[in-house]
């Protein structure tokens, strides 16, 4: 199996794109879930665990730099890699999110194959 059903949450309120990397990232062998906001990712991580998040920034309500703080805060969430997939590309974004705790930033629109080599490597799939 090439990657071992490696539970991945994706948390975007853009469907297309959430469409679009949830399929690329089945199709690599991931199990991948979806939240559309911060709200449903925190029940989505209760619930199942993911061992990696994909997080956007930009979204109503709660935004991806709160939710990752939040994530972080929490001792039994606090050890799950954080990517940040986002429109913003600007050096003080990136550099609030590593403030929150993130460990890569990709700009949209992401290179696929790049955040597949980086989540392998994170969850250590040869």
């Amino acid at each position: 199996m090439m990657a071992n059903g490696r539970r991945i949450l994706i948390v975007d309120d853009e469907e297309g794109f959430l469409s679009l990397i949830q399929e690329a990232l089945t199709i690599r062998g991931f199990e991948v879930i979806v939240a559309s906001n911060a709200v449903a990712a925190g029940m989505e991580i209760a619930l199942k665990k993911p061992e990696a998040i994909l997080m956007d920034i930009k979204m109503s309500g709660i935004d991806g730099l709160q939710a990752c703080e939040a994530i972080k805060r929490n001792p039994i969430t606090k050890d799950i890699p954080i990517m940040i997939v986002s429109a913003l590309s600007g050096d003080s974004d990136i550099k609030k999110a590593y403030r929150a705790g993130v460990l890569d930033y990709f700009i949209k629109p992401i290179n696929i194959e790049k955040v597949v080599a980086k989540l392998k490597d994170v969850l250590g799939i040869a």
